[in-house]
């Protein structure tokens, strides 16, 4: 194919780079992402930047869109498994999009702007993507080819081998992967992922493997009591046996997948959801409470997978037991028994279940207020008499025990008496027919091996049972978590100024920051944290916010960042509203260091601490200004003591900062965002005065507007 009529083709299966949003809601109705219109019809033109374009175009049909790179010999095996992906290209000096619903190593599926989905070879696409790198080595490879004498196939096998040698670093991010949000309900993921299908596959191959183990004993017992075992027979038992061995792995085998995939997606949707909860609906848990709930979070995974496989396949030997009984001599008996059974199993079931919520319960309590002491104890030592500290402790540690007891004796009575209440109500059952003696023996063995193939199930269930319901509780107590997790939000793009109208980013003269009559009030108070707060904040204003605690500073400084949401009134940065350049936007024009007890140093490199509101890994230049703005703070001697510099570990587990140190390391934080309006909570607090002189010049220096708060 000629590159022209290489070129036409392409260009006429992609999209333009100003119908990306479109593209992005094409696509996901074509690979069934659900798409949910967060936006009021309006568009996002205010977003110069391609990559704040898509998140926002992604973030309106609530999909979550992420710009993924690879080296240059893994470009094809990326457009193969990348769908559903947006992939741009520059087709003859213009920018496009290829947008991917599928693919294999033949062809790739494409979603073209008149919606029909065509198939397109993967070299033209990955021609495309590497053509501008590829032509700065083209000719040197053809000067040594051409001294070497190589011509024909080798010289085309000899020129992909030197490219992919010469260009085997190269990073090419021009591709970004359409997914679910992880806090999309976590069904809607499973089906999304097709672990519906595999799931079906295993319970039909589990069935199948019991009813060829049936069949294969039901095969020798008849042969054995019939009298007539010849090779024939033998051979036929052990095919059945055989045939079993398959359907066994294959169970096995989807049994692995699913568990590996709904447990990444678990973890995605747990992760997910505590990234979304509300920091105002959390306080007024205590560190230790929400420690337990991470540690019951941890073990759902594996509670919940290992017990409901097996309380399912347990469940299908059991439908498959009852089967055979009804079928053999007996049955309308012993399936009348059997809602006893199932009644006694409730019972038995629900004394374990409310007995295992109380001993969760309790400790949880007692791992809160282990934790809350560990985190007081030097407040303790100094403040507390040694005679109050262990008040309470005994008798926590009496109501641990007893529901200990209690769950234990609940549990022993369910595995020990449900799987020998299904033994004596399957003999009970089959009393009469050994007492009238009109049944054959081949009847009585089929209702003796569906009794004894019930009591295998009823004894997996078991093992089952007891893991999921462990995963059950678990999860009642993590869902109080997610229970304040942040619904979803409708996204505007409408730029709004003050007066209502609709217009552009404002130029000189028109104020940073705006508020107007802004109101917020915290839940369960009666009186307004803000109320009527007007404030106009200018391109390069420095303003110092005082007031006596309580007054309203740090709530201010909440709502201007973005972590509290006002209850009215009117905040724009630049004449948009948060809504309407999204969150990620907003803090690139928003940095904060807010109070000391409200910021973390993370248990990781100093360099990472610094660099955690800019980009991570960085970049050199990013590199180069961390080390300016630390000299400039005072930070260097500090540097110098540190075994590995900027490298070294900080944190709980690393090298520990002083409370001034902090303080610094937390302002550097804030000015590295690079934003255009610096809010600082109290940061200057724990400075001495020289610190505080020198520190306060690098944020003048180094802040484009800047807002200061402290007491009086």
């Amino acid at each position: 194919m000629k590159p022209e009529s290489s070129h036409s083709q392409l260009k006429s299966l992609c999209w333009p780079v100003n119908q990306a949003n479109s593209a992005l809601r094409a696509l996901a109705q074509q690979a069934g992402l659900d798409p949910v219109d967060l936006s009021d019809g309006t568009n996002s033109e205010v977003l110069s930047d391609l990559e704040a374009h898509l998140l926002f175009g992604a973030e309106s049909l609530d999909l979550k869109i992420e710009r993924v790179s690879c080296k240059y010999g893994e470009l094809e095996q990326l457009l193969v498994r990348a769908a559903p992906a947006l992939v741009r290209l520059r087709v003859a000096d213009e920018e496009l999009f290829v947008a991917l619903c599928g693919g294999s190593r033949r062809y790739l599926r494409v979603l073209t702007p008149s919606l029909q989905v065509v198939k397109l070879r993967p070299q033209i696409v990955l021609s495309q993507l590497t053509r501008a790198h590829e032509a700065l080595q083209h000719q040197r490879i053809t000067d040594l080819l051409d001294s070497a004498s190589i011509v024909g196939r080798r010289r085309i096998r000899a020129t992909s081998a030197l490219l992919r040698e010469n260009l085997t670093e190269l990073q090419i991010d021009e591709c970004w992967l359409l997914r679910l949000p992880a806090h999309r309900p976590f069904l809607q993921q499973l089906h999304h992922r097709r672990q519906h299908i595999r799931f079906l596959s295993m319970m039909v191959c589990h069935t199948l493997q019991m009813a060829l183990f049936m069949a294969s004993w039901w095969l020798i017992g008849y042969a054995v009591l019939e009298g007539s075992i010849d090779t024939g027979w033998l051979a036929a038992w052990v095919l059945l046996l055989i045939t079993q061995i398959p359907l066994s792995m294959l169970t096995a085998r989807l049994q692995g997948s699913i568990s590996l995939e709904t447990g990444a997606l678990l973890k995605q949707r747990l992760l997910a959801s505590a990234l979304r909860i509300d920091p105002l609906k959390v306080r007024h848990m205590g560190s230790g409470q929400v420690l337990g709930r991470v540690y019951d979070a941890e073990n759902i995974e594996a509670s919940a997978l290992q017990g409901g496989f097996l309380l399912l396949l347990g469940g299908v030997e059991l439908v498959l037991a009852s089967l055979v009984l009804f079928l053999g001599v007996g049955g309308p008996v012993l399936l009348g028994i059997l809602p006893i059974f199932l009644l006694f199993a409730f019972v038995l079931g629900r004394a374990q279940y409310l007995s295992r919520r109380r001993w969760t319960s309790d400790r949880l309590r007692m791992t809160h207020r282990l934790i809350e002491k560990m985190l007081g104890h030097r407040t303790r030592l100094v403040q507390q008499p040694p005679a109050d500290w262990h008040k309470g402790e005994d008798r926590e540690q009496e109501e641990y025990l007893q529901s200990s007891a209690t769950m234990d004796g609940t549990m022993t009575r369910l595995i020990a008496l449900l799987p020998r209440f299904w033994l004596l109500l399957g003999v009970v059952g089959l009393m009469p027919v050994f007492v009238s003696g009109n049944s054959e023996s081949a009847q009585i063995a089929v209702a003796l091996g569906g009794v004894l193939l019930g009591y295998r199930a009823v004894l997996k269930c078991m093992g089952g049972f007891t893991s999921a319901l462990s995963a059950l509780v678990a999860w009642e107590k993590v869902r109080e978590l997610f229970s304040l997790e942040t619904p979803a939000k409708r996204v505007t793009s409408t730029a709004v100024k003050a007066n209502g109208d609709e217009t552009s980013i404002p130029g000189e003269g028109q104020p940073l920051c705006y508020i107007r009559e802004l109101y917020f009030c915290y839940p369960d108070k009666d009186k307004a944290a803000l109320a009527d707060c007007n404030l106009s904040i200018y391109p390069g204003d420095r303003l110092l916010l005082q007031g006596a605690s309580g007054s309203g500073k740090s709530t201010l400084a909440n709502v201007i960042t973005g972590v509290q949401k006002p209850d009215n009134g009117l905040l724009l940065i630049h004449g948009y509203d948060r809504t309407s350049i999204g969150a990620e936007h907003w803090r690139k024009l928003v940095a904060s260091a807010p109070q000391f007890h409200e910021n973390h140093v993370l248990g990781d490199s100093f360099l990472f601490n610094l660099l955690m509101g800019d980009e991570w890994p960085p970049k050199p230049e990013s590199v180069i200004r961390a080390y300016s703005i630390c000299d400039e703070l005072g930070l260097t001697p500090l540097l110098k003591k540190m075994p590995a510099g900027m490298l070294q570990t900080v944190g709980e587990m690393g090298w520990r900062l002083s409370h001034g140190e902090m303080s610094r390391l937390f302002i550097a934080r804030a000015i590295l965002q690079n934003a255009e309006l610096l809010v600082l909570d109290e940061s200057f607090a724990a400075l001495d005065p020289e610190n505080l002189r020198q520190s306060f010049q690098c944020v003048r220096k180094n802040s484009n507007s800047l807002i200061v708060i402290a007491h009086p």
